[in-house]
């Protein structure tokens, strides 16, 4: 699924599946992917993805799935009835998890792609050591996202401060999917590593992961619409 442009996926957490609807109604034609995160589906199952689909939008089901490799796998099977394009696993699960959720997924949802996790945005360098982690971010980043992508697997998430570093050492197959963004004057919340659009778009980006910048804009449409303008000038 490699990308030849940058495009946004709308982070839709939201509180409700009524207040999802509204959202995706504002947006319109603008959005071609929103990401389904663990909030949503467990509050609404695998409903909120048909009501995505029937809005002509793909679907990035950020579960985020992290066990012991037997188990990936088989539920990486529970989800392949699902009209998904993405889904997410940690990469610290380790290279025998990730190399049989690779073979699983291209047996039975051969349509989508896993994104390797590698090192949360919300994470800084003295919270990776408050984990056990005595390594750099950035070194951390890098060693995650090789081991992930010689088990197989087909695109990384990873903050906008490692796309150039992941950009060098990993496939230009790979795709590089970023939260993080935050548009010019826009709180940073609980992101620590963090660009703009068009930084992370000329720092290799294949899609951004924007939530907040948008949902809790006044106009959502014309949120995104100055990011799409934001992006399309920074292709020329």
């Amino acid at each position: 699924m490699s990308n030849t442009k940058t495009e946004v996926i709308l982070a839709l957490d939201v509180d409700s599946r009524e207040q999802a609807n509204t959202i995706l109604d504002q947006v319109g034609s603008q959005l071609s992917w929103v990401k389904i995160g663990l909030q949503s589906y467990l509050r609404d199952g695998p409903g909120i993805i048909d009501q995505c689909i029937q809005k002509e939008v793909n679907v990035f089901l950020d579960l985020k799935l992290h066990d012991i490799p037997n188990t990936m796998s088989k539920a990486i099977e529970s989800l392949s009835v699902l009209p998904i394009k993405m889904l997410t696993l940690h990469t610290c699960a380790g290279p025998e998890a990730l190399a049989l959720c690779a073979e699983t997924a291209k047996k039975t949802m051969p349509e989508t792609m896993l994104l390797g996790v590698t090192v949360l945005t919300s994470m800084n360098r003295e919270n990776l050591q408050s984990v056990g982690v005595s390594s750099g971010i950035e070194e951390q980043v890098k060693r995650l996202a090789c081991m992930a992508e010689s088990a197989g697997i087909g695109g990384m998430v990873c903050s906008p401060l490692e796309l150039p570093m992941l950009r060098k050492c990993l496939s230009s197959d790979i795709d590089l999917v970023t939260p993080g963004i935050r548009p010019t004057g826009s709180a940073k919340g609980d992101q620590k590593r963090i660009m703009t659009p068009k930084q992370a778009k000329d720092a290799g980006a294949s899609y951004l992961v924007i939530g907040r910048p948008i949902l809790a804009a006044p106009n959502p449409s014309e949120a995104l619409d100055a990011i799409q303008v934001e992006l399309s000038v920074a292709a020329n």
